[in-house]
């Protein structure tokens, strides 16, 4: 078992971590805050799939909207709104609007919930966001999942062609909005597991701030002033001089006290 050190070494450990630990939290916060606001894009945007040059119509489709092209303005016009579920075309893409409307809303949350930092324990802050994180990836998947399956509404046929339906996607492709709605998925998740390393780590950082249960390993080759790896140290080295030497030294000088002693009488 490695040896323990006292609360004044601890404070070396507490200053070797706390650089890294700060910037990977920092981190961590401005990825959650940059997908909750891809989270908000791929809900609102319609551009889950859409036409391509061989499709028989023209337009796109989102979670609750679906656009055609207005020839006489030039514009493409959507209907569909998340505020009236009965404007949206059918139930499979009824749930997905409100699994991805969940999970945005869940992100939300989380962002606010950094604030949280100023005023409550950090590690009760990361595992509440993690879950937030964990539940919104979960949510997120289940609309991925869910949203082919309305793929066999008419208003879709008449966009990709009657060869789609259920899962099939006909002569339509997938747009970014569906890809972004996918890689949020894998974003969310490794957002939840960090949160959940980071409250753990803390809990540790203040458990050997507090007891000073510091392990020598911990404390390995760092300077508290300095924070960085010090190189070999250096031991001072005393020599001890040669009898012999000082010896005969000492009979040079004092033979030659009595050669100056003579010369100055003379």
């Amino acid at each position: 078992m490695e040896q323990k050190f006292n609360p004044e070494t601890a404070r070396v450990y507490h200053f070797r971590y706390m650089r890294e630990y700060r910037a990977i939290c920092v981190l961590w916060g401005l990825l959650s805050i940059i997908w909750c606001i891809l989270n908000l894009v791929a809900f609102v945007q319609p551009q889950w799939i859409g036409d391509t040059p061989s499709s028989p119509g023209f337009g796109h489709v989102g979670v609750f909207q679906h656009c055609y092209p207005d020839n006489s303005q030039g514009i493409y016009v959507c209907s569909g709104s998340f505020t009236t579920f009965d404007s949206i075309l059918n139930d499979s893409f009824r749930a997905t609007t409100f699994f991805v409307g969940v999970s945005a809303l869940l992100m939300l949350i989380t962002v606010a919930a950094l604030l949280l930092f100023f005023c409550f324990k950090k590690t009760f802050v990361f595992y509440f966001c993690g879950i937030m994180e964990l539940i919104s990836a979960v949510f997120m998947f289940l609309a991925c999942v869910i949203y082919p399956s309305g793929w066999n509404q008419y208003e879709v046929r008449q966009i990709c062609g009657e060869s789609s339906g259920e899962y099939r996607l006909g002569a339509c492709n997938i747009r970014w909005a569906y890809i972004l709605a996918i890689l949020g998925i894998f974003d969310a998740a490794i957002l939840s597991i960090l949160a959940f390393f980071l409250a753990a780590k803390r809990a540790k950082l203040d458990y050997s701030t507090a007891s000073g249960a510091v392990t020598k390993s911990d404390l390995n080759g760092y300077s508290a002033e300095t924070m960085s790896k010090r190189s070999m140290p250096i031991q001072p080295v005393v020599t001890v001089p040669d009898q012999e030497r000082v010896a005969a030294y000492s009979e040079y000088s004092q033979s030659t006290k009595r050669q100056g002693a003579s010369n100055f009488q003379l």
